[in-house]
């Protein structure tokens, strides 16, 4: 099995509770450890307003990169399973190799 490196840019909704994304970085590095992924650092990109905006109600996103190595098969993985996490709005995955 070859592992390789992925760069994961999720986007979570920045309303509720004013601690959002420190409650959401450890769920979803839970998340990208059961899809068999290696979370190797996290950065929090802040804030920023859509330039295409999907739904009338959610105009901005607070952006997450997650550096993560894991197998070919790992970004489908994650995908699948923060397609049912509500709070997750968008998510980009690129292999940085």
């Amino acid at each position: 099995m070859t592992t390789r490196k992925y760069s994961a840019t999720i986007v979570i909704d920045p309303s509720g509770s004013e601690g959002s994304s420190s409650e959401m970085i450890p769920k979803i590095s839970e998340i990208i450890a059961q899809s068999d992924g290696e979370v190797s650092k996290v950065t929090e990109l802040g804030q920023h307003d859509f330039a295409y905006p999907i739904k009338k109600s959610l105009t901005r996103g607070t952006y997450l990169q997650f550096d993560i190595s894991g197998s070919s098969q790992t970004p489908d993985k994650i995908k699948e399973k923060l397609r049912l996490e509500k709070k997750v709005d968008r998510v980009l995955i690129e292999c940085s190799n």
